[in-house]
This record gives structure tokens, C-alpha cells and sequence, in this order.
């Protein structure tokens, strides 16, 4: 699943990202860019055993998608990096902030649709549904900061490239309550898969709950499926759902599912014209 990039100042795992291009210095930044770290930098991660992604100084955060294969795969309806008008900073900003990372990220997108657009487009997501809330909607709760005022995978992008701010602890651990081991979506993913009767890497298994990992930076595996399919089997409760089984029977659920779901290993998710 990663893809190897031709791009001569494209960062490498395990290695200090390269200096930023005079072009990602011209482009407009929304908050504190990769480079103006506060902290001392890190290097990139580089993959574990199991294919997760280690930080060294965050050994909680375990993701398996870098920011690059999010961004490949089909995310955020297209229009993650839009032209918006935060409420935290107080400033608006045009369909250039992408630019302040490596252009490799980018590379055979199209922008305007799956990048900068100010519409939401399911047919740009992997699993062809809407997963997300609005830009006000995370401001009015609180979890928006100036320093990274697009949210978390803005944040994310950054700290993947050696940023390190005093933020990083509490985006770790929305991470970790939401995505890891032991996480509401990650366990609700697999309830719902226990549920249905459906395989692990079977799309139409919550295709919702699907795209909000890939968001997050995380794909089920089957091992992680592994892990924590036995005791919801068992009669363990899921976060939003119950007992999955009880008295050795799979409760009921009404499943929704996308018209045509995706297919296939995560790759590169082409969007027609």
C-alpha cells in the first residue's frame, strides 16, 4: 500500500523532512507551519513490524497511513484544504494552503476536486459516503486551535513532518480514545462487522466507520480485527451499538450501505471529470 515517490525533495521515513522548497515558503499558512516548530523538531517515523507508524516520542500514536496515503486514497469529500474563514484565528484563507506541504502528497490529484473543493463530494471518498463534521462545528466545541485552525489532520501533516508543539500531547490522545487499540471507532468497526456478518476488510461493513479511520490516518487490518473480535463475539458491550451477541445470538441492526461500494486494496482513488 505505500507509494514510492519520484519527487526529489519528497521526505523519507526514519529521516529529518527536507528543508521547505521556496515555493512551500511563498504559499499562504494557516497557523504555524511544519517547519516554525516551537518545540525541538523530530524526524519522520518509520514503520514497525506490525506496519504502524512509530514516533519515538509518542509511542501511543500508532497510525498506518502517513498523510500522503490519506490524501491518495480519497478523503474529506475533496476539500479538506478549502478556502475557509476560521474562527479562531480570526483570518480567511484561499485555496493555497495546501502548498505549504511536499508536493509528492499531491502528486496525479486533481486539486480543485480532491484537495481544494469548497463542496463536499462523496464520489472523491474511498468508501463513496460522507464522514465528518463541519469546520464550525468542531469550533463551537472547543477542539480548534490557532496554530493549526483547518483541525486535526492539519495538525497531523505537521507533526508526520517534525513539528512539535505543546498541542501534540492532547491530539495524541483524541487519537488514541478515538482510533486506538482500544478506540470507540475502531471497536464500533468491528462490532459492526460482527454484527452484519461481515469479513474485516469487507467495505460495506460500515462504510461511515471505514472512512473516519482513513481520516484519522488508520485502516483495519485483520490482525487489529483479531484482537478484539473474540470478546465482542463473547457478549462484550460496543460503544454505540451494546452487546453485539447475546445469549449466543448476533442482535438485530438495520446496516446502511453505500450504492456502490469500493473495492479492492487501498490505493489511489481516481475521480472522474
Amino acid at each position: 500500500m505505500p507509494r514510492q515517490s519520484h519527487h526529489r525533495n519528497a521526505p523519507t521515513l526514519g529521516c529529518v523532512a527536507p528543508p521547505p522548497s521556496q515555493e512551500q515558503r511563498s504559499a499562504e499558512i494557516a497557523g504555524w507551519p511544519y517547519w516554525d516548530s516551537p518545540l525541538p523538531s523530530e524526524k519522520l517515523p518509520y514503520r514497525g513490524k506490525d506496519n504502524c507508524l512509530v514516533f519515538e516520542d509518542y509511542v501511543d500514536f500508532r497510525p498506518n497511513l502517513t498523510p500522503e496515503e490519506v490524501l491518495q486514497a480519497g478523503s474529506f469529500g475533496g476539500g479538506y484544504f478549502r478556502p475557509i474563514q476560521s474562527g479562531v484565528t480570526r483570518k480567511s484563507y484561499g485555496d493555497t494552503v495546501y502548498k505549504e506541504f511536499p508536493a509528492s502528497w499531491f502528486e496525479g490529484l486533481d486539486i480543485a476536486k480532491q484537495v481544494t473543493s469548497s463542496r463536499y463530494n462523496v464520489s472523491v471518498n474511498r468508501y463513496l459516503v460522507k464522514s465528518g463534521n463541519s469546520l464550525e462545528h468542531w469550533e463551537s466545541r472547543g477542539w480548534m486551535k490557532p496554530q493549526d485552525p483547518y483541525g486535526w489532520f492539519q495538525w497531523y501533516c505537521r507533526f508526520f513532518l517534525g513539528r512539535r508543539t505543546l498541542d501534540d500531547a492532547r491530539q495524541v490522545g483524541r487519537w488514541v480514545s478515538a482510533i486506538g487499540p482500544k478506540g470507540r471507532w475502531r471497536t464500533f468497526l468491528v462490532g459492526q462487522c460482527v454484527r452484519q456478518g461481515k469479513a474485516w476488510d469487507d467495505p460495506t461493513g460500515s462504510p461511515v466507520t471505514r472512512q473516519t479511520l482513513l481520516h484519522w490516518g488508520f485502516h483495519m487490518t485483520k490482525a487489529d480485527f483479531d484482537v478484539l473480535a473474540p470478546a465482542i463475539r463473547d457478549g462484550k458491550s460496543v460503544i454505540y451499538l451494546g452487546p453485539v451477541v447475546q445469549n449466543g445470538a448476533v442482535s438485530k441492526s438495520v446496516a446502511k450501505r453505500p450504492s456502490s461500494p469500493a473495492k479492492g486494496p487501498l490505493k489511489k482513488r481516481a475521480v472522474k471529470s
